[in-house]
């Protein structure tokens, strides 16, 4: 990687081929974009190389997103997630923000909106997501 390059990580994880390439097309040109389709080869991924950002939906094939999204804080790793559904509901969405999901949004989404959210995701402070993080692995089990 270049010295000069501070693009950003950004994972896609999203089943279905519409909104991913939607997803990868508003935002390619900003973000370094790496995708998944499922939420193991989404874990892989983080497990290799460090996200700056993750947009991931709750209906994945293998596990839902709110695990993945578990499984991505009791890993330890800072990372911010925007979690997507087609099927919102308010205790979801609780959920994903006790998580540590910095938006929640429903689908169809505005891709603007999105890549609005995405911007202001990677410019979020360290310090605020280090404030909810004790929160959040006291609520997580391992494995």
């Amino acid at each position: 990687m270049m010295a000069g390059s501070c693009q950003q990580n950004i994972l896609i994880v999203e089943d279905q081929e519409g909104p991913r390439k939607a997803l990868c097309m508003i935002l390619s040109s900003f973000y370094r974009i790496y995708t998944a389709e499922t939420a193991s080869a989404a874990l892989k991924i983080i497990g290799e190389c460090p996200m700056d950002l993750v947009i991931m939906d709750v209906g994945l094939p293998d596990i839902s997103g709110m695990e993945l999204l578990r499984r991505v804080r009791a890993s330890g790793q800072a990372v911010k997630v925007i979690v997507v559904t087609g099927r919102g509901s308010l205790e979801s969405a609780e959920e994903a923000m006790r998580l540590g999901a910095v938006a929640y949004l429903l689908k169809p989404f505005n891709l603007l909106e999105v890549l609005d959210l995405v911007q202001q995701g990677v410019k979020a402070g360290a310090a605020e997501l280090a404030m909810r993080l004790p929160m959040i692995t006291r609520a997580v089990s391992p494995g």
